[in-house]
């Protein structure tokens, strides 16, 4: 998974509440310690590989999950992106 997307949250309850709604939608996430080139404070993310990113946008929106940023990683780059 060279490029792949990670989004993080405002908090630990809305990251689960993602987790828990790509399961039933079978949307294919792994569940990440927030990496500190992202930020110094700890949390978890979901990382989403390019495939699924538009289902888990498309998820966000209609579940109304607080996200704090979303970023694409390819290699060593890193961007944020908005939805």
């Amino acid at each position: 998974m060279n490029k792949h997307y990670i989004v993080t949250f405002q908090n630990t309850h809305e990251a689960m509440k993602a987790e828990r709604e790509t399961l039933k939608k079978q949307i294919k996430v792994v569940v990440i310690p927030t990496p500190t080139y992202i930020t110094k404070s700890c949390g978890i993310s979901l990382k989403v590989c390019e495939e699924d990113i538009q289902g888990i946008i498309n998820l966000i929106k209609a579940e109304n999950i607080k996200v704090k940023e979303i970023f694409m990683k390819n290699g060593e780059s890193v961007k944020n992106i908005t939805i």
